[in-house]
């Protein structure tokens, strides 16, 4: 058992038996689904009466097990949060699956893409690189989704069953949709009224990290944000993440559905097409691969340790510091284990030629101008191919690129602004002030060349001549965008791997709302379980005795009321009955009634005749 899981374990100390019980019951129903009032009072248990579950939820929800939230109109929802929900589940249950026979062979279905964290590298390095507009509808421009959708490994067939819904459907595909989402909801790009635009500080700490982490937090979001949302298929998506590893090892899908339908765990009749729409996304993400048996069934095996993933196995685990190769061509090999940060420096001074487990990028004179124009200068591209290249640069590439350098630069166009007159009449007037000389060079009739730096003083002589120029600039819509952090070794992490973004406001349209209302931190008083208790006789309460039979009838009908149990005599010994429901004429009750002596439940109706000495009893809730 994990360190986490002993920590939980400790936390579920004070509740009593009954109220782990249900904590249980919520978990196998709901998952981290909300759930209303109605739907969980509809569980019921043939040992605790309604005022016993009632009360165990109330302690629930005081140490913060289930949550809830209120809806504008009053109606409350409740959920077990998601970072409990991942925690519980290895406490309460531990899944045996079967491992497919491979000596009648496996047909594969869909094999494990680069990665998700190297397809979220790429489409942030080409935003940053070359920006990415977005047109009058606030969609980006189809030429640069063409490009995006070249750099990364994640396609339609990966996605296409989990039927994602998203804005802008009709301009973006599935996975870029995907892409976008992320970034957006993992603060990695704004957007602005006219862009998609990187947020260098979240690119920092985000780029800081390694891939186990990386991908332990793409993996809690990607989870949320875009598996189904019934309550069977949320579950399935953890326990797959928590069963039994075995390195090379085949999952048995039918298998861990059958072992969840054992549990009493929600399992949809559809489930077996659900959980394959997810496993075809996994692969697409880079974690699996699917296949299925001589027999058409599911299996998956991971490409990963998933334990990493879901915060449930080791807590911290160390930095990659693998290093590239220059090799003599020219080509990079990136193998895995190389600093993202690394990765990055690395895509603004090359051309990317292959996106895989092993990345290859390749120098040549254009990507060096590149990185020259984005402020990378050629003593900063050889310092770093040298600092993390594992066997140095070859020296006919080092000479090659400091030989690109010397035919970089060499001439530079220069911005300035063109001042125009109406009339040459105006060029006149202002050639001949001496106050402008120096700030503005003629070269025709009634045009003008003027330095930006003079801009603002020329502005003011213009005035004083009456000649006011517009405040706007024509034509100075520019595109310049900066590719940031090329001159920074670490950023600080921050608070990046605990934050919920399968919460935030993203792309996809999600299942989960709750986040949407109005916390409800108002936890009822027990008390009030039981209406009108102060006017009831505290003999009632207290002594087990024998009643006039209306007055008996009475207790009964009060104990129906409060969903709590009766303690009477019946077939000499004494026993407890917890009524479901109460008949007039003849009246009769209905209800579970527990023997003390043998711990047996069994349905049971309760007439007039039946009833001798009781006691109304109420459950403890101080």
């Amino acid at each position: 058992m994990s360190h986490n899981e002993d920590a939980y374990l400790e936390q579920l100390q004070p509740l009593a038996e009954g109220d782990a019980e249900l904590l249980k019951t919520l978990v196998s129903r709901f998952a981290g689904q909300p759930f209303s009032e109605q739907l969980w009072e509809g569980i019921s248990s043939i040992s605790r009466s309604g005022a016993e579950l009632k009360l165990s939820f109330i302690r629930l929800r005081k140490y913060g097990w289930v949550h809830a939230v209120k809806k504008s109109w009053g109606e409350r929802l409740y959920y077990i949060p998601v970072e409990k929900l991942i925690r519980l589940l290895p406490i309460f249950f531990s899944c045996n699956h079967e491992h497919p026979s491979e000596s009648g062979g496996l047909h594969s279905r869909c094999d494990s893409g680069s990665g998700l964290a190297l397809d979220l590298l790429h489409v942030l390095a080409f935003t940053a690189e070359q920006g990415l507009p977005l047109t009058a509808k606030g969609t980006v421009h189809k030429k640069n989704l063409q490009k995006l959708q070249e750099r990364i490994s994640l396609k339609e067939e990966h996605l296409q069953r989990l039927a994602l819904q998203y804005a802008h459907d009709e301009a973006y595909t599935p996975p870029l949709a995907v892409i976008f989402d992320l970034m957006l909801c993992m603060g990695l790009l704004s957007k602005t009224a006219d862009a998609f635009v990187v947020e260098d500080k979240r690119l920092g700490e985000w780029l800081s990290l390694n891939e186990a982490d990386m991908n332990r937090l793409l993996l809690r979001t990607v989870i949320e944000r875009y598996g189904q949302t019934d309550a069977g298929m949320q579950l399935f998506r953890y326990m797959i993440c928590m069963l039994p590893q075995h390195e090379g090892a085949w999952i048995n899908i039918a298998s861990v559905l059958e072992w969840m339908k054992g549990e009493g765990l929600f399992v949809a009749d559809d489930a077996v097409e659900k959980a394959a729409a997810w496993l075809y996304a996994l692969a697409g993400f880079g974690w699996g691969e699917v296949a299925v048996t001589e027999e058409g069934e599911y299996v998956f095996r991971w490409s990963i340790r998933p334990e990493l993933l879901s915060a449930m196995g080791v807590e911290e685990s160390e930095n990659g510091d693998e290093r590239f190769f220059v090799q003599p061509d020219f080509d990079i090999i990136c193998p895995p284990g190389v600093p993202y940060l690394a990765r990055w420096k690395l895509l603004v001074c090359t051309d990317l030629v292959q996106c895989d487990r092993v990345s290859v990028y390749k120098l040549t004179r254009e990507s060096v101008a590149r990185a020259v124009e984005k402020g990378m200068d050629i003593p900063d591209i050889l310092d770093f191919l040298a600092a993390k290249g594992a066997e140095g640069i070859p020296e006919h590439v080092a000479a090659a690129i400091g030989q690109w350098g010397k035919q970089i630069g060499r001439t530079q166009f220069a911005e300035a602004v063109l001042l125009s007159c109406m009339s040459e009449s105006e060029g006149d007037a202002i050639a001949g002030n001496p106050r402008i000389a120096g700030s503005a060079e003629r070269i025709g009739p009634r045009h003008f060349i003027v330095e930006p730096s003079h801009m603002t003083g020329l502005r003011k002589i213009l005035e004083g001549m009456g000649l006011a120029p517009l405040k706007a600039v024509a034509g100075s819509g520019r595109t310049d965008y900066a590719y940031p952090l090329l001159h920074v070794d670490a950023a600080v992490n921050g608070e990046m791997l605990s934050e919920s973004y399968y919460e935030r406001q993203g792309m996809v349209y999600g299942g989960r709302n709750v986040h949407f209302f109005e916390p409800d931190e108002v936890i009822p008083d027990p008390a009030s379980l039981f209406p009108g208790v102060e006017q009831v006789p505290a003999r009632w309460l207290q002594d087990w005795r024998s009643y006039h039979s209306s007055t008996a009838r009475t207790i009964v009908e009060q104990a129906q009321s409060w969903q709590t149990k009766i303690l009477l005599s019946h077939g000499g010994k004494r026993a407890e009955f917890a009524p479901t429901a109460v008949y007039p004429s003849p009246w009769r009750a209905e209800g579970i009634l527990h023997d003390l002596e043998s711990g047996r439940f069994e349905r049971h109706e309760l007439t007039a005749e039946d009833i001798g000495e009781l006691k109304l009893i109420l459950p403890s809730f101080d």
